[in-house]
């Protein structure tokens, strides 16, 4: 398998090998297009001051005269009117010249060789050391006409920075991939770290305190991140695992008193002991079923992909509809009900809403004291309306207020075993309200209980 680190070698490889093509063929198309024509004319005009001295001095000798010019860093060919032309300075790689070119030079016109050469993609025109790549100039000596060629020697001009040149291309090269080689491995590292941590929490190993988030750049990021979510995954593990124990704990219960007191109605009971069992085995039925239609709820909305049915109703005939459905319990208690609602549309899911009502009005009846109260109050605020339920009773301890809409969370299991509460009632509550984009917050003083909620209308 190719690993991201071997990748990114090869990916740095190529970029360089590209850039080096790149830059290679740019300057070859500049020296082409911008400085071609500049070093045939400057080369002409060297050609042309060596062309000048010899016609000026006549006593010199052309041989030794172009030989020291060729050691100050020239290439020259040196014909005579006869064609016999000598060579001064470093051998071209191509005598390549045509006979054409040197007589038109003997025929006194110039030799725009530099100008006119045809350079290969690989080669600049520059270093081809080819003597059809020269400058041409016309030499009258005396009677007769010579044609001189040159052009610079660059072998000599730049054979004493060779060395350098080359041990400075060699040590940028090596410098260059040892520094690629410790820089990736810096920056794969942390990768490798979270490849590895992803193993980790593929196995339930929620532990990757080993990932470096002090870094200030994307893969910083990235493990922060990673860490977050291990830790809600681990948070989400733990509240799965509650949740199993939590509900098969709530229905073992009921269902082992079911049990029991349907073992004891086979053995010689009278009639109010029969009566009592018999009751006792309708609650602990009606607890499981209040129960399963709660983790029915439950289940169907925690889904992401649940679709709300929103539709615009009276929200006062809803909550009149909701306390009706609990008049016999109010009355059973001895509750006092009292309600100040206002006439109010809505548009929310219906059906949702009436398990928010349904659940703060059961909690209302079910924990509230003998010949207790319970307050519905309705209030709109134009944009949102709130629906305060409000109950004596034993209250709420502060200690529980930020926990009582946790599922299966539970402020007294003596208190909510005697009355049949699941302790998913109110998460549902919590969860129903939040799909709304509403709030909802609870209040409790001494022996009463107030829930606030507010939804907005639209």
């Amino acid at each position: 398998m190719r690993t991201l680190y071997t990748k990114f070698l090869f990916a740095t490889l190529a970029i360089m090998i590209f850039s080096f093509l790149a830059a290679f063929f740019i300057s070859n198309g500049f020296y082409q297009l911008n400085l071609k024509d500049e070093n045939n004319d400057k080369n002409m005009g060297i050609a042309e001051e060596i062309s000048s001295y010899l016609e000026s001095n006549p006593e010199t000798d052309p041989a030794a005269y172009l030989n020291s010019v060729a050691k100050a860093g020239h290439q020259i060919y040196f014909v005579s009117p006869d064609g016999e032309g000598q060579f001064f300075g470093d051998d071209f790689r191509e005598k390549n010249l045509e006979a054409s070119s040197i007589n038109q030079v003997l025929d006194g016109e110039q030799y725009q060789g530099m100008s006119n050469f045809d350079s290969d993609i690989f080669v600049t025109g520059f270093f081809a050391d080819e003597l059809k790549n020269t400058v041409g100039v016309p030499v009258t000596i005396g009677e007769s006409i010579y044609a001189l060629f040159m052009r610079p020697d660059i072998e000599l001009l730049f054979n004493e920075m060779h060395l350098l040149f080359g041990i400075l291309f060699v040590l940028t090269i090596v410098l260059s991939m040892i520094l690629v080689l410790v820089s990736t491995k810096y920056l794969i590292k942390p990768v490798t770290k979270l490849s590895i941590a992803t193993k980790q929490l593929a196995s339930r190993d929620y532990d990757v305190n080993n990932l470096d988030i002090s870094r200030r750049d994307e893969i910083g990021d990235l493990a922060f991140n990673f860490k977050n979510m291990a830790k809600q995954l681990e948070y989400n593990d733990k509240i799965q695992k509650d949740f199993i124990s939590n509900i098969s704990h709530d229905i073992q219960s009921p269902l082992s008193s079911i049990k029991g007191y349907n073992s004891l109605l086979r053995k010689d009971l009278n009639d109010n002991e029969k009566q009592e069992y018999t009751e006792t085995i309708d609650f602990e039925i009606e607890r499981l079923s209040t129960m399963t239609k709660q983790l029915l709820v439950l289940s169907s909305i925690d889904h992401e992909d649940y679709l709300m049915r929103r539709e615009t109703y009276n929200l006062k005939e809803q909550l009149s509809r909701a306390m009706k459905v609990y008049e016999w319990q109010i009355n059973e208690k001895g509750l006092m009900l009292s309600h100040l609602l206002v006439d109010v549309d809505i548009t929310a899911d219906k059906v949702l809403l009436n398990t928010v009502w349904d659940n703060l009005l059961s909690n209302a009846v079910k924990y509230n004291e003998d010949a207790g109260t319970i307050d519905v109050e309705m209030i709109d605020y134009g944009t949102h309306v709130i629906v305060i339920i409000s109950n004596t009773g034993q209250g709420i301890d502060e200690r529980h207020i930020d926990k009582i809409f946790d599922r299966f969370y539970r402020i007294d299991s003596a208190r909510t075993n005697k009355v049949g509460g699941s302790g998913l009632g109110l998460s549902i509550v919590r969860k129903i309200v939040d799909m709304h984009d509403g709030s909802i917050k609870v209040r409790s003083k001494g022996h009463d209980t107030t829930f606030t909620v507010r939804i907005p209308i639209n």
